[in-house]
């Protein structure tokens, strides 16, 4: 019985310290700024290469995302859970800025 109250104790103190990052409006606003950034890497990289496609699957699996912070579904999920999924969000906007840097120029001009 101890022990589900300190699970219970552990879960409501995260709720409170993180409520920022775990919100459904921050995670779907974020999941809106990653939306963007992949359409325009997406642009970038012209080429139909193994990166198009990754770019391609993450931008579908933002859509599902933003769908599912609409939903009840999304408010049963422990604080632990949106904590882990903020960060997986935060990388993978790092990521795909890194990718944007990694493009080469398409002139050789220096503008």
């Amino acid at each position: 019985m101890f022990r589900w109250l300190r699970t219970l104790a552990r879960e409501v103190r995260d709720r409170v310290r993180y409520s920022g990052k775990i919100s459904p409006e921050s995670i779907r606003r974020l999941a809106e700024e990653l939306q963007e950034l992949a359409a325009i890497a997406e642009r970038m990289h012209s080429d139909p290469s193994e990166r198009s496609t990754r770019i391609r699957h993450i931008r579908s699996e933002v859509v599902q995302l933003m769908d599912l912070t609409e939903r009840m579904e999304f408010h049963r999920l422990s604080a632990q859970r949106r904590l882990e999924l903020h960060h997986s969000l935060v990388q993978s906007r790092d990521q795909l800025l890194d990718s944007m840097r990694s493009v080469p120029v398409p002139t050789d001009r220096i503008q």
